[in-house]
């Protein structure tokens, strides 16, 4: 009995980051189409310089590198360590929901500014962050599930093999560094080459 009840309760978390996934991305297009004119073009012109700078190979790779890794970093760390602490656990979702967001914006953008060709520029460019966003979906789930499990330790006494699952953890973390450091990768060197061929 105890089995099942373990595995309703991942299910249902997992239906949950779906669910905020699918919302927060939704969300994200939609909202460009709410933004006032001059932050469209203030988006535009963002984009126009991105594009332009692919196109004329004036990218600064250590930097952008740099940028790149530490933003992700950032990101991995910082959720990874809020799921050991009890507070953690709204603003690992806040999180997740925000770079859910701004991927839907930036993928809607495109399209919307720069109309059919955007839809190719906008699938290649959004990749590596859809990469991302799967390494988030899977630290935000073992994030959330192991600060839940020290929420059940603390007020509600629950034993567990703390041990294990605190390994598993660190693999999670192990895992997703590495990962992170290869869509960092794919992202400054290998996506600008494939848009500037368009």
């Amino acid at each position: 009995m105890k089995s099942y009840l373990q595995k309703f309760k991942t299910k249902k978390l997992l239906l949950i980051l779906l669910i905020t996934m699918i919302i927060s991305f939704i969300s994200g297009c939609l909202y460009v189409a709410i933004l006032s004119k001059e932050n469209q073009a203030l988006v535009k012109e963002s984009l126009d310089n991105f594009f332009t700078t692919v196109q004329s190979n004036k990218i600064n790779y250590s930097k952008s590198l740099f940028r790149s890794l530490t933003n992700n970093m950032m990101i991995n760390f910082f959720v990874w360590i809020l799921g050991i602490s009890i507070i953690g656990i709204p603003i690992i979702f806040i999180t997740f929901i925000f770079k859910v967001f701004v991927c839907g914006f930036t993928f809607t953008s495109i399209i919307y500014h720069y109309g059919l060709k955007g839809v190719l520029l906008a699938s290649i460019y959004i990749l590596p962050h859809v990469f991302n966003l799967l390494l988030l979906f899977i630290l935000t789930y073992y994030s959330l599930q192991f600060a839940i499990m020290l929420c059940q330790y603390l007020f509600r006494k629950k034993e567990g093999n703390k041990q294990k699952v605190m390994k598993r953890y660190i693999k999670i973390l192990t895992l997703t560094t590495l990962l992170f450091i290869v869509s960092s990768s794919i992202e400054v060197y290998l996506i600008p080459f494939i848009l500037s061929l368009f």
